[in-house]
C-alpha cells in the first residue's frame, strides 16, 4: 500500500503481519478494490485486515463464507463486487480459512471476469496468530531466494541421503527429468492463486528406503482437534520401496490417527518429499497446520502425490505430512551436505521461471486432496 499507517491495536505483532500480507504478498495499491472472503473461524483476521484497509482509505468489502459447501457464496459476491468496466485499479481477493481451502470454482472465474492482469487472489490456509507473526515474516523475494538456493544445491542430484539428529536416515532416488519440483514462495503469478503460508520445495520419488523419525509435527487433510506435535511423541516409520511398511507412535491418540489414515487406499505410499524453507519458523504449532509443514526441515507426505496422474497414476483421499525438526541433505557421491536450518540464500542463484508454486488445485482440507474424516 502507498500509505504508512500508525495502528491503535492491542496486537501490534499481528498488525505487522497484516501489513506485510497487504504490502509484500498482495501488493495492494491505493486505487485497488479488496475483497476479503473469510470463514467464521478466521473472522478476527478479517477484522484486522478491514481496519488496516479502512485507515489507508482503500476500498474493500468483507464477505463470510461457509467452508467447502456454500451455495449462496457466489450470489453474495455478485452483490458486492465492483463493475469490472467502471473501476480503475486491480481486484485483490484475500481468503482466510483455518482448516480448509474452499470455493475454487467460484473464485477462479474472477480472473476471466476482471482480466488476468488486474486480478490477484491470495489464499490463506491455516489462518492463525502464528501465521501472521512468523509465517509471513519473510517476504516473497526472501522466500524465493531460499528456494532457489536449495533447488540449485539439488540440481542434477540423482541420489540423496537425508538424516536428522532424531534418527531419520533415508536414501532417496531423484528422477528430476521425470518428476517435477514444486516451489511455494508466496509470489504473485498472473492467473494463478497465491497460497500462504509459503516456504517449501517438494517433489516425488518412487525409490525411498530407510527409517523416518518424525519429531516435529503432523499435518493432514482432515479436521482434527488432536495435538499434532511430535517432540514428545515420536513417530517411527519404516519405509521400503517408497511405502510405509511399519510404524509406531508413543501417543495412543496419534498412533490411532495414523493407523486409521494408513487404512485408506494408497495411504501408505509416499506421495511427497518436501523440504521446508521458511527460516522465520522456529517452533511447531499444536493444531493441524500448514505452518508446521513450512518449517525448515524434511517432511514426508503419505498418500496423495503432487504430480500429474499421467506421471504417477494413482490417487488417494488422504495426504499425511510427517515433519522432522531439522534435516541434513547429502548428495551421494559428492560429499556435499546442507543442513536445512542453516540454509543461507545465495542472491546469485536464479529461481527457475516455469515451476509450479503449489500442489493445491481444488477445494481441500489442509492439503491438496479431497476432504475425509478419520475417527468417530
Amino acid at each position: 500500500m502507498t500509505t504508512t499507517l500508525e495502528h491503535n491495536t492491542d496486537v501490534p505483532h499481528l498488525a505487522t503481519g497484516i501489513r506485510r500480507l497487504l504490502d509484500e504478498f498482495a501488493k495492494v495499491q491505493s486505487n485497488d478494490f479488496v475483497l476479503i472472503a473469510y470463514t467464521p473461524d478466521s473472522r478476527i483476521y478479517s477484522a484486522h485486515l478491514a481496519v488496516t484497509l479502512r485507515q489507508a482509505g482503500i476500498r474493500h468489502v468483507a464477505v463470510v463464507m461457509t467452508p467447502l459447501i456454500d451455495p449462496g457464496f457466489h450470489g453474495r459476491l455478485e452483490l458486492v463486487l465492483p463493475d469490472p468496466q467502471s473501476f480503475s485499479g486491480n481486484l485483490v481477493v484475500l481468503t482466510l480459512e483455518k482448516d480448509t481451502m474452499s470455493h475454487f470454482d467460484v473464485l477462479t472465474p474472477l480472473f476471466r471476469l476482471y482480466g488476468v492482469a488486474r486480478t490477484r487472489i491470495v489464499r490463506i490456509i491455516s489462518a492463525s496468530d502464528e501465521l501472521f507473526t512468523h509465517g509471513l515474516a519473510l517476504t516473497p523475494t526472501e522466500l524465493e531466494a531460499l528456494n532457489a538456493t536449495l533447488l540449485d544445491f539439488l540440481q542434477g542430484a540423482s541420489r540423496i541421503r537425508v538424516q536428522t539428529d532424531g534418527g531419520t536416515d533415508l536414501n532417496i532416488t531423484l528422477d528430476q527429468d521425470r518428476y517435477e519440483w514444486i516451489s511455494n514462495r508466496g509470489k504473485l503469478r498472473p492467473g494463478a492463486f497465491t497460497i500462504l503460508p509459503a516456504g517449501e520445495i517438494a517433489t516425488f520419488s518412487d525409490a525411498i528406503e530407510g527409517r523416518l523419525v518424525a519429531d516435529g509435527a503432523l499435518n493432514c487433510n482432515v479436521i482434527t482437534e488432536l495435538d499434532m506435535r511430535l517432540a514428545d511423541n515420536l513417530l517411527f516409520v519404516t519405509i521400503r520401496n517408497s511405502i510405509a511398511t511399519s510404524f509406531s507412535c508413543s501417543s495412543t491418540s496419534l498412533n490411532t490417527f495414523v493407523e486409521q489414515a494408513f487404512k485408506l487406499p494408497n495411504a501408505r505410499r509416499i506421495g511427497e518429499i518436501g523440504f521446508g524453507t521458511n527460516q522465520a519458523l522456529k517452533t511447531f504449532l499444536s493444531h493441524n497446520s500448514h505452518v508446521n509443514e513450512r518449517h525448515p526441515s524434511l517432511h514426508i507426505g503419505f498418500g496423495q502425490h503432487n504430480q500429474s496422474l499421467q506421471t504417477v497414476p494413482y490417487e488417494a483421499d488422504i495426504h499425511l505430512d510427517a515433519v522432522t525438526q531439522d534435516a541434513v541433505i547429502t548428495i551421494e557421491g559428492t560429499g556435499r551436505q546442507l543442513r536445512l536450518s542453516e540454509l543461507v540464500p545465495d542472491p546469485s542463484k536464479q529461481h527457475p521461471a516455469l515451476m509450479r508454486d503449489e500442489d493445491i488445485t481444488g477445494d481441500c482440507c489442509s492439503s491438496g486432496c479431497r476432504v475425509v474424516r478419520i475417527g468417530p
